[in-house]
């Protein structure tokens, strides 16, 4: 529109040029039709328009400046005029009298023969009040989000305080009951305190996701790991309800990956517990797998079925909307906020992941994710559900990290029981525990006493926690440096940030458990404070003579003369069957890995050959072949340091020694076959587990009687 206008003032500012003497007092001529069909159109609602020559003669302006400005009538120029002199160098013109906003275009018109300004003011009084709305609305919003979010944190704090004190104490209960039946109490206290947090826990993650916040936090994790907690969650659960739990996990899948393990767990728990929900009878099925991915990484398949109740095809795209329940009045005595899968689709999505669904109404549904993360270890994991049955346990005596008789905390908090938690639970570290209950009371304490470490809450009555830290460090006293670990129902998005930039050292989300509390005292207690506690020794001492008695019948088998079978054995963690499964898969990738070794090395392509005999030193260290290896190692340290002579001078070492290695393990997998009954490893790790209590109670008996 606005081009068009510009164009009609140029044909009549060049047409009244050749029509017109411009104004020296001279009576004008007769406009020509050009002119009156240009003014005709200039006149109808275009805006305001004002043309002048470059003395600042007026040639024209319509009906609707001269409206604005009456006086332009009267004049022949607007040399004396500054208020419409400003037009021109204005992009904004408001005029109170017709309470009316004009934006303002000007610019020079030259045709050749005319030369001149132009400026045309346009009427965005309606833009402007709409925007004024639109701003006036988006306030709104965003006093409604802040409204949100401060309800949020409340809701977070006013609900996580009381849990907080019933998982903690219930926690001690756990650690010190002998009681079978008390225990089973106790644990049913833990399950259900655990799931109403859950549902907090989504609200919160929401939260974060919806304002940007959410963080992924990647690490190095044992996929074992993960994969046992979740399934030991749900086994209680699926069979209380009567269904049949089956888990399919490739025992191929290297055990020490990198990624955030935390919100993977989260995800698995997520799908598994709306299976539970949705299914009545059958079947819930956890399957795992994995491929390669590249780059020392891989993509971690997950899928989670069931033989539930299924979902229509139309109420697909449902299942990921906030706080959407379908088939609300069949569902209505289902449990549960309508977050989980729309946090778990928008966390892989934060993962560069999707969530696929496939579904039968009526029949069941299949959720399933790919996931690349990194690879730090390629020992595959093999029957991790036999290797990790100790972590089965419903119960175990709890065995503290630390001991810390001489070091001191203080710990601030207005409610009583909250202090009386962390207390049980420190209770084992005999770390010295002074209380406060509230900031003029801790800040008298730290007058006078060193402390170690200060755990402080946040919400508290007259002064806050962040308020009582800023005292604190103003104050020149013995703590002014000591770290100051912020503990804290409130949750939300943002939380950790915002207490990291007020001077706390570091943050910890209530409920409050034992082991991450320990953890976190253990990472800035100072050295000479604690002391650890070795449990480890007498299990290692075990698992080192299992191990050297598993290796010494492998060889009774066969005679190694490039393998070191004990090296192998310990990365097979004392299985035959996860030993040969080793030597397997090292033997069935050795044709791609020479290929690609090789192929990089001809080519000169040294980036990708640092790449590829890098992936060789680590294999071969987990099948023992330990000169490949190091031979391998010192081929990639050049590689990095881009040392090509020492690649072209070793390299031909590399290659027979590699080839010799796939004979001996060929001979060895043709010539010793694989045992077929697959409880031994139950059976053995189930030894392992009761000769290392054995062994213990053996070593206090010791103990006791040297006392």
């Amino acid at each position: 529109m606005w081009i068009i206008i510009i164009l009609l003032v140029i044909l009549l500012a060049a047409s009244v040029f050749f029509n017109y003497k411009l104004y020296t007092g001279n009576k004008p001529q007769p406009a020509s039709s050009v002119q009156i069909a240009t003014k005709e159109i200039l006149n109808h609602d275009v805006g305001a328009v004002l043309i002048i020559s470059n003395g600042d003669n007026i040639v024209y302006f319509n009906n609707e400046f001269a409206q604005l400005f009456p006086i332009i009538k009267n004049l022949t120029t607007i040399a004396d005029q500054p208020g419409i002199q400003k037009l021109f160098a204005s992009k904004e013109y408001v005029s109170e009298e017709f309470s009316k906003i004009y934006e303002i275009r000007s610019n020079w018109l030259n045709t050749g023969e005319f030369d001149g300004r132009y400026a045309w003011l346009t009427d965005i009084t309606g833009h402007y009040r709409t925007n004024n709305q639109l701003q006036k609305l988006k306030e709104q919003a965003e006093a409604a989000n802040k409204a949100k979010s401060n309800f949020l944190a409340n809701m977070s704090h006013e609900i996580r305080t009381p849990i907080n004190t019933v998982l903690g104490m219930d926690e001690i209960i756990i650690r010190e009951a002998t009681e079978k039946n008390v225990i089973g109490y106790a644990e049913n206290i833990r399950d259900a305190g655990t799931t109403l947090l859950s549902l907090v826990n989504d609200l919160l993650d929401f939260s974060k996701i919806e304002c940007g916040k959410m963080e992924i936090l990647p690490v190095e994790y044992e996929i074992a790991t993960v994969l046992s907690e979740v399934i030991n969650m749900f086994e209680i659960k699926v069979s209380n309800k009567g269904l049949e739990f089956n888990t399919i996990v490739a025992e191929s899948i290297p055990y020490l990956l990198y990624g955030d393990d935390v919100r993977l767990r989260q995800i698995i728990i997520n799908l598994l517990s709306n299976a539970v929900k949705y299914t009545n009878e059958g079947t819930i099925t956890l399957k795992v797998s994995w491929e390669e991915a590249g780059d020392s990484s891989l993509n971690l398949i997950v899928s989670v079925s069931d033989t539930g109740i299924g979902i229509k095809e139309e109420d697909i795209e449902k299942l990921f909307l906030s706080f959407e329940r379908i088939e609300e009045r069949r569902n209505r005595n289902i449990e549960g906020t309508g977050l989980g899968l729309s946090i778990s689709r928008q966390l892989l999505n934060l993962m560069q992941s999707d969530l696929r669904v496939q579904s039968t109404y009526g029949a069941g549904s299949t959720f399933s994710f790919v996931l690349k993360q990194g690879i730090r270890d390629r020992k595959p994991i093999g029957k991790f559900r036999e290797k990790y049955a100790y972590s089965r346990e419903k119960h175990k005596k709890y065995r503290t990290t630390f001991v810390a008789p001489n070091a001191r905390i203080l710990v601030v908090d207005d409610n009583a029981m909250n202090i009386s938690v962390v207390e049980g639970l420190l209770k084992s570290t005999q770390i010295q525990v002074d209380k406060a209950s509230g900031g003029l009371e801790a800040l008298e304490k730290c007058e006078n006493t060193y402390y170690d470490l200060i755990l402080m809450d946040h919400m508290m009555p007259n002064i806050d926690g962040i308020e009582t830290l800023h005292r604190l460090k103003a104050i020149d006293g013995p703590n002014v440096d000591t770290p100051v670990i912020v503990l804290t129902a409130n949750a939300v998005s943002g939380a950790k940030e915002m207490y990291e930039n007020e001077g706390f050292i570091d943050y910890m989300s209530k409920p409050i458990q034992g082991k991450p509390l320990e953890e976190k005292i253990l990472q800035y207690l100072p050295e000479n404070r604690y002391v650890l506690v070795e449990y480890d020794k007498v299990e290692q001492d075990l698992y080192s003579k299992l191990w050297d008695a598993v290796a010494k019948e492998i060889r009774s088998e066969y005679e190694f003369k490039l393998i070191d079978v004990r090296s192998a054995v310990e990365s097979a963690e004392g299985s035959k069957d996860t030993f040969r499964f080793l030597l397997q898969s090292f033997y069935d990738n050795s044709d791609k890995s020479k290929h690609d070794i090789t192929t990089s090395y001809e080519q000169e392509d040294y980036k990708n050959y640092t790449i590829h005999v890098h992936a060789l030193k680590s294999t071969a260290k987990m099948v023992g072949a330990l000169d490949l290896s190091e031979k391998a190692k010192a081929l990639e340290m050049a590689g990095k340091d881009n040392d090509i002579d020492f690649i072209k001078a070793n390299h031909a070492d590399l290659m027979p020694l590699y080839d010799s290695i796939i004979a001996e393990i060929a001979d060895y997998l043709e010539k010793v076959k694989p045992e077929t009954e697959e409880e031994d490893a139950v059976e053995v790790d189930e030894n392992i587990a009761r000769a290392i209590e054995e062994a213990k109670a053996k070593d206090n008996t010791e103990e006791t009687d040297k006392a």
